[in-house]
């Protein structure tokens, strides 16, 4: 199985409402702690490492938003990344 043909079978499959906003939850807290990382990291090629796996989570969390809109999921727990963190590494 190639790596596009695993998402697009993932993607023909609607996720169950609990495990997507679990999953969110689950990237949230990846976020935090990859942000947490990088505040107190010094080395240029750790820090550089903590960006991409940021960006890899945003890019997640917005698929994770996009299905969640698709299945009707409007949830008040679903958690939010403040604009103001977003760009905190950047």
């Amino acid at each position: 199985m190639t790596f596009a043909t695993f998402f697009r079978a993932k993607k023909q499959q609607p996720a169950p409402v609990n495990q997507l906003i679990e999953d969110m939850r689950d990237v949230r807290r990846q976020l935090d702690a990859v942000q947490s990382c990088f505040a107190m990291e010094t080395n240029e090629d750790l820090l550089d490492a903590a960006i991409y796996q940021r960006e890899a989570l945003q890019a997640r969390y917005r698929y994770l938003l996009r299905l969640a809109k698709e299945t009707g999921l409007a949830a008040p727990e679903l958690p939010v990344i403040p604009e103001n963190k977003q760009r905190q590494i950047n």
